[in-house]
């Protein structure tokens, strides 16, 4: 007996299933690898980082890219004394500096640095926003949001570097990948995190938090104008509507009347939108 057109077609139709399986069971290894990797070990590599190893690794990383920014020394100054009157951070010792810069960002380094371009303090108009900008960055440095993010974003070998030595090649790791850090995309989760607990930081500094939501308009206000950049600060903190009418639930629930009352925050502010005008 020779085997009927059936017994083909049930045949091609068997081996399509046992490759479409096999295909599915490939693919869903590759997915379960990546989240392990991704989303799994950067949740317990984390904990095998101290603190202090944290902080070496953001200034090696700061170092490095002093190479490729153009850091204002006097601007930086100001800044710096204007953030002194604030209490950003119990565990880090909070460190600004001013980039010379058109792209309208600032961005948190591992361990304490933030980074503020030039562009974006231009575009701010009150001394609140400006702590509303700093506040939030602080809460992705206490709450180790770039860490965990380039835990994420490295993959296994960067990770298994931490687990053997947390000092040294891993920190070659991320002075190499500085760039990353600066274009970094926080999820929603982390940037609402960082907006919430941004305003928990400013009413402990008697600042009103509705300074967030000054911040967060203006940037989107500037960003409609058609003949300016992206705003990388908005682009890469997605959901801005959605943030800005958290912001305004937040101060809802948290009334705060009082006005600006320290005199050096505002003398500091005064000095710092002079010198970014001035140094174009």
């Amino acid at each position: 007996m020779y085997p009927t057109d059936n017994y083909y077609k049930n045949k091609q139709s068997n081996q399509r299933k046992r490759t479409f399986l096999i295909i599915a069971a490939l693919l869903g290894f590759f997915i379960t690898v990546y989240l392990i990797f991704s989303q799994v070990l950067p949740k317990i590599a984390i904990h095998f980082i101290s603190v202090q190893s944290e902080i070496n690794i953001g200034d090696k990383m700061f170092r490095g890219m002093q190479e490729e920014i153009k850091i204002d020394k006097n601007a930086s100054k100001i800044l710096k004394n204007f953030a002194d009157q604030l209490h950003l951070s119990k565990q880090y010792s909070i460190k600004v500096s001013v980039a010379v810069s058109d792209e309208v960002n600032a961005y948190a380094l591992p361990g304490g640095h933030i980074v503020v371009n030039t562009a974006i303090l231009k575009q701010l108009q009150t001394p609140e926003s400006l702590v509303a900008l700093l506040s939030h960055e602080s809460t992705h440095i206490n709450q180790r949001h770039s860490l965990q993010n380039i835990l994420s974003s490295m993959g296994s070998g960067f990770i298994l570097s931490f687990f053997t030595n947390a000092g040294g090649n891993a920190a070659k790791l991320i002075v190499g990948n500085a760039d990353f850090l600066v274009h970094m995309n926080y999820s929603r989760k982390l940037e609402q995190q960082a907006d919430e607990e941004g305003m928990v930081l400013m009413r402990k500094n008697n600042i009103n938090p509705a300074g967030m939501i000054q911040l967060m308009q203006r940037l989107k206000e500037s960003n409609d104008d058609s003949s300016m950049k992206a705003l990388s600060f908005l682009s890469s903190h997605p959901l801005t509507e959605e943030r800005i009418a958290d912001a305004e639930r937040f101060t809802r629930a948290h009334p705060f009347t009082e006005k600006l009352s320290n005199d050096l925050l505002e003398d500091y502010w005064k000095q710092l939108k002079f010198v970014v005008k001035t140094e174009d």
